[in-house]
């Protein structure tokens, strides 16, 4: 087989959706002809870890390299006393200590694309002796952290290999830099990279028609950027079966949620039915949320109907999803995010479980759960018939919605990897 080096800071026992995408595409290329081999950090500083996902990589044959990086998010944690460092840390919160603002300063501003640089010249060190000693035809950097796009730039430099690149998010469009405090000097300088490395890239994929778009008015062309959505592995929820007996009708979120998802207004929603109705609708958060979100939620008197349950395995959170009548969807209320699909939207749909998006209806999430028939799309604070959906218990109905399976994608990826040996666009 071909193979492929694939350069991924976020890899078992990482969680998160970031190395689900990775470790999945690793997990079906072989059947497409292309056998990967992985690089990545040696004892990572990760927003949280999911060892469920390392006894699933060990039943998979695949070489994996690990390198050293400096982490500076280690002296961060140190001097915070900080056991983890949820996906959230770069938004404002209302309590910040000083500790905390300067660190994020000094993050957005100094370490520049991103905290993982000290990663770059150790990785890129051992990387060539893996395309030497494997024979390596491509090379397939992940993003965020956009770290790894540098090291794939100076391997194409020295050894002028076959470079994809995958931007799982925007990068100096990112969504969380909406509330941040960067310097015009920090945003001119990684415009500058992003600018580089769209450049350099022999070709690129992203998740999203939008994503796309963007990074197409910023190439000056198209032909060389490819849309490969993220999906659900049937795998996952071969074993899991739906044993939920509750008279609750239980509302799930399931993931982190930052300051620009505040769920409130929905909440409200449900506090009144709960009373006025007397509905039994009980809301699982499952996940990190942002502090300025659960002190509202106290305030506000709404914990007697919320369950908050701190981050869970890749397989437990498919089991709450396949557990709950409805599911939240919430897409981050931020400008430009039509493009936003987080990669648990295919899962949802999998699940079986009635989807409540709250977003952008024009919008490729959006789209999404209408293409697939899974559930409803409401504006922020426009939930029009959203009440009268609640109130009827939903039945749980698996579609064929294979079309957005993780192995789909997989064979799209390889072919662009066929097109780019044989220089085709």
């Amino acid at each position: 087989m071909r193979k492929v080096l694939i350069i991924s800071y976020y890899w078992p026992p990482s969680g998160g959706p970031g190395v689900q995408r990775i470790l999945k595409f690793a997990k079906y290329l072989p059947k497409y002809g292309w056998e990967p081999i992985i690089l990545t950090v040696k004892n990572g500083e990760y927003p949280s870890t999911d060892l469920s996902l390392k006894a699933e990589l060990d039943t998979l044959n695949i070489k994996v390299y690990e390198s050293f990086a400096l982490e500076p998010f280690r002296i961060f944690k140190w001097i915070s006393n900080t056991k983890e460092l949820p996906t959230y840390q770069l938004n404002k919160q209302s309590k910040e200590g000083l500790i905390v603002r300067v660190s994020n300063w000094v993050r957005l501003n100094l370490f520049l694309p991103d905290a993982r640089i000290g990663w770059i010249p150790f990785a890129r060190k051992m990387a060539e002796k893996i395309i030497k000693t494997h024979g390596v035809e491509v090379v397939f950097t992940s993003g965020p952290p956009h770290s790894s796009h540098f090291i794939a730039s100076k391997l194409k430099k020295k050894m002028n290999i076959k470079w994809l690149g995958d931007f799982r998010d925007p990068w100096t469009d990112f969504f969380n830099y909406h509330e941040s405090s960067r310097t015009k000097l920090a945003k001119e300088l990684d415009k500058q990279f992003e600018k580089n490395i769209l450049r350099q890239v022999d070709h690129l994929i992203t998740v999203s028609p939008s994503i796309e778009r963007l990074l197409t008015k910023k190439m000056n062309q198209s032909k060389n950027i490819t849309t490969i959505m993220n999906g659900y592995d049937e795998s996952d929820f071969a074993e899991i079966e739906n044993e939920h007996f509750s008279k609750n009708i239980n509302i799930s979120y399931v993931g982190n949620i930052s300051k620009s998802q505040n769920p409130i207004k929905f909440l409200s929603l449900v506090q009144k039915l709960n009373q006025e109705k007397k509905q039994n609708m009980v809301v699982n958060f499952v996940g990190n949320i942002h502090s300025d979100i659960l002190e509202e939620i106290e305030s506000l008197g709404y914990s007697n109907f919320i369950n908050i349950v701190s981050y869970v395995s890749h397989s437990e959170a498919i089991k709450y999803m396949i557990e709950s009548d409805y599911l939240l969807l919430l897409i981050p209320n931020v400008p430009n995010n039509e493009g936003i699909v987080t990669g648990k939207i295919f899962e949802y749909i999998r699940s079986g479980s009635t989807i409540l998006m709250l977003g952008p209806i024009a919008s490729d999430a959006g789209d999404i759960v209408k293409l697939s028939k899974s559930g409803f799309v409401f504006e922020y604070e426009n939930f029009g018939d959203l009440e009268s959906i609640l109130l009827e218990k939903r039945r749980r109905h698996i579609k064929d919605n294979s079309k957005f399976s993780r192995e789909r994608a997989t064979e799209k990826l390889a072919k662009v990897f066929n097109g780019m040996i044989n220089h085709v666009s």
